[in-house]
């Protein structure tokens, strides 16, 4: 264990699971000492033998641990952040996977997780907090906003920008020189043609907005 740094995961469902196997597979960087979450069902016991240690709030008696939220939701993850920082000063780790494979031209903002299969190719800016899922590719020239989620098989084209809190379903493809606005969710399957505003759902192929989301900011 010497040499590897403390870590806690927040949210202890299947994702978080996910998220100690990534980070045991970073066999030389991360120790996971435990999970913090709110559910009462789950204090006292084990997800994929890590303990869980208590509730989120209890964060503060872990003062060298880093932390990571293992939420897919953006919504629910930015909540989670805000209610930490607004406690004190919180480490957040960054995880991404060995298999990855990435150019040195990419900035991974703190909180970032990125998951095994993933390719990100050059110049290319994740804001914090940022999930990139199973098997993902981004292009060149892409940025994220804060608290993006990516699902598994998502295609990214290049020069594309994502606002802060976008998610993007499951086999999503993106084509190049668009944006999505900041809290929009781009469905399953769905291929993306043309920019799509703040706060909206899409879905199909073409995709095509079906319903307004409360704002993310």
């Amino acid at each position: 264990m010497s040499g590897k740094k403390p870590l806690i995961i927040l949210c202890g469902g299947g994702f978080a699971r996910e998220v100690i196997w990534l980070a045991r597979e970073c066999s030389d960087e991360w120790n996971v000492i435990g999970i913090l979450d709110d559910t009462p069902t789950l204090q006292g016991t084990k997800l994929s033998d890590v303990p869980v240690l208590g509730n989120i709030d209890e964060w503060r008696q872990f003062n060298d641990a880093f932390f990571v939220v293992a939420i897919g939701s953006p919504r629910f993850r930015k909540t989670i952040v805000e209610r930490m920082e607004s406690q004190g000063k919180v480490q957040f780790g960054t995880l991404i996977h060995p298999s990855v494979k990435c150019s040195q031209y990419i900035s991974f903002g703190e909180g970032c997780i990125i998951t095994a299969g993933c390719i990100l190719t050059t110049q290319i800016t994740l804001g914090r907090h940022c999930i990139c899922n199973l098997s993902s590719t981004v292009g060149h020239d892409v940025s994220f906003g804060e608290y993006v989620t990516i699902a598994p098989r998502v295609a990214i084209s290049g020069n594309t920008t994502l606002g802060s809190g976008v998610e993007i379903g499951t086999g999503a493809v993106l084509i190049e020189k668009l944006s999505v606005g900041s809290g929009s969710f781009v469905g399953a399957g769905a291929l993306v043609t043309k920019t799509v505003p703040e706060n909206v759902l899409v879905v199909g192929a073409p995709a095509r907005q079906i319903k307004t989301l409360p704002s993310f900011e």
